[in-house]
């Protein structure tokens, strides 16, 4: 006779909750100061919920607080519960976002700032990977390998290879004459990077990529999803996938949304076709001894959520038609807009912020004394101190400038390679650069240094460089060989 019996299991499982509030902040965290108003603009027009206005003084808002506790109450709970926003932002926030340059602007600190010539060329795919490259690893061979890898990538961010896929690292192997293992390695790196998904030999491992990099790596449901069912997604056979995959009809929906969000072009964003005009995201002042870091956050209203309006969330809905359900339903997903904007923006600026301070608390010595005294950082460098992924600092540091006392810098031109000197203190590669550009300005035209000379007189200064990185550092700031130099000298005399 069988026995009937209760038992308690407990189970793990990993939950897939790429929620529009971390798409949001991911989206808003890569946005140039224009992009991120272009944005506001357009959530302000399409928002109900939320509004515009001047900050309130201390007697309107304590007098809002006694007349609205319930309201603020039920705010509060729908944030908490419903929103579930604290496994993204860790700490606190307001529900409306007061701009902080304001009262710089107001005081007039902005007056010495020239907007003169604030224009360059877009960033490239290739110069995006290879600037990271350069930061994540050390000088060798990895190093070469992953940035020759490059010049197999499409404009998309796709290896193109002209053979079967089981045969694509063998055929990259022969052309970089390395081994398989190696490009294997270098491959794994370069998919490592921002943008998600660069890297792939195949849409579905694009797919798979940024799957890993949100953190569902090991849902064994997506990854079958995407791997087995991405033309029944394309033709909308969703019935074939929810057989197939086991789902319920919800958790069919909530995978197929996810999938929709990625993105199977990685690289497109990086079309070099259109003029980019620049404008600081932070602007940094020398006041006495000090540096005080200021976000541009001009043009971005105060933005706050309509109090009238929410209040109609937390009603009771008993007798309510279903007319009146539905305006209900779309007041609170409006709401729930207007809260996420909000935080995101906030979460952004606080996260900017984070990352210029680490920059200038590194890079003191630049500011104060010149290129000369750069030191070497990476992005895990700041990650690290930030407590933040590396991926996460390559998104901040993305198209955005500080504006310091030196002049207007991208974020990225803080980051910079470390060379070994025989004092124990690595020295940044923008440093060297330096040194070997103010090497050959005083060097004898007649007869100027070699490469070799040139490693020898670092090596004299204490810095352990090779004479193939003097010469691609050479290269870099547009300084010919000396062979070349010597040439353009007799012809000079010559003449």
């Amino acid at each position: 006779m069988a026995l009937l019996e209760q038992k308690l299991n407990v189970k793990l499982t990993q939950k897939l909750t790429l929620t529009p509030a971390l798409q949001q902040a991911i989206k808003l965290l890569q946005m140039t100061v224009p992009e991120l108003q272009a944005e506001v603009r357009e959530e302000l027009m399409s928002n109900p919920l939320l509004e515009e206005g001047a900050v309130d003084s201390e007697e309107q808002q304590a007098e809002t607080e006694r007349q609205e506790p319930e309201t603020r109450d039920q705010k509060e709970d729908l944030h908490d519960s419903e929103l579930n926003l604290e496994d993204y932002f860790r700490d606190s926030v307001d529900d409306a976002y007061i701009p902080s340059s304001r009262g710089m602007r107001d005081r007039g600190d902005f007056d010495d700032i020239s907007y003169e010539n604030m224009i360059t060329r877009p960033e490239s795919l290739f110069d995006h990977l290879d600037w990271q490259l350069q930061m994540n690893l050390n000088e060798g061979s990895l190093l070469e390998l992953s940035r020759d890898l490059l010049r197999y990538l499409d404009d998309d961010g796709y290896f193109q290879t002209p053979v079967p896929r089981h045969e694509r690292h063998l055929w990259l192997a022969h052309e970089t004459e390395s081994t398989e293992d190696q490009v294997r390695k270098a491959v794994s790196v370069i998919q490592d990077l921002d943008p998600a998904g660069v890297g792939a030999f195949d849409i579905r491992e694009c797919l798979l990529i940024q799957a890993r990099m949100l953190g569902f790596g090991k849902d064994q449901t997506l990854e079958g999803m995407i791997s087995r069912h991405l033309e029944d997604l394309a033709d909308q056979r969703y019935d074939e996938i929810r057989r197939a995959l086991a789902l319920s009809e919800e958790e069919l929906e909530l995978y197929v949304d996810f999938v929709r969000k990625l993105e199977p072009k990685p690289g497109r964003k990086y079309s070099t076709e259109r003029t980019v005009y620049i404008v600081p995201d932070v602007y940094v002042y020398k006041v006495g001894d000090d540096y005080q870091i200021q976000l541009n956050d001009d043009g971005l209203p105060h933005l706050r959520v309509n109090r009238k309006y929410a209040s109609l969330v937390g009603s009771s809905r008993s007798g309510l038609s279903d007319e009146q359900r539905a305006t209900a339903s779309y007041v609170k997903e409006r709401l729930k807009s207007a809260v996420w904007i909000i935080r995101s923006i906030q979460n952004r600026q606080r996260t900017i912020m984070k990352v210029a301070r680490a920059i200038v608390a590194t890079q003191r010595e630049f500011l104060d004394q010149g290129l000369e005294k750069m030191k070497p950082l990476t992005l895990k460098d700041i990650a690290d101190e930030i407590e933040m992924h590396e991926s996460t600092v390559a998104r901040v540091v993305k198209n955005k400038y500080m504006h310091t006392p030196r002049g207007l810098f991208e974020l990225r031109y803080f980051f910079n390679a470390r060379i070994a000197s025989t004092s124990g203190d690595d020295v940044s590669s923008l440093a060297v650069k330096e040194k070997i550009r103010k090497i050959v300005d005083s060097e004898s035209s007649a007869k100027p240094y070699s490469d070799s000379g040139i490693v020898n007189i670092l090596k004299a200064h204490g810095i352990n460089i090779a004479r193939r990185t003097v010469a691609k550092y050479r290269e870099e700031l547009d300084i010919a060989s000396s062979s070349e130099r010597k040439r353009t000298y007799r012809r000079r005399h010559e003449h």
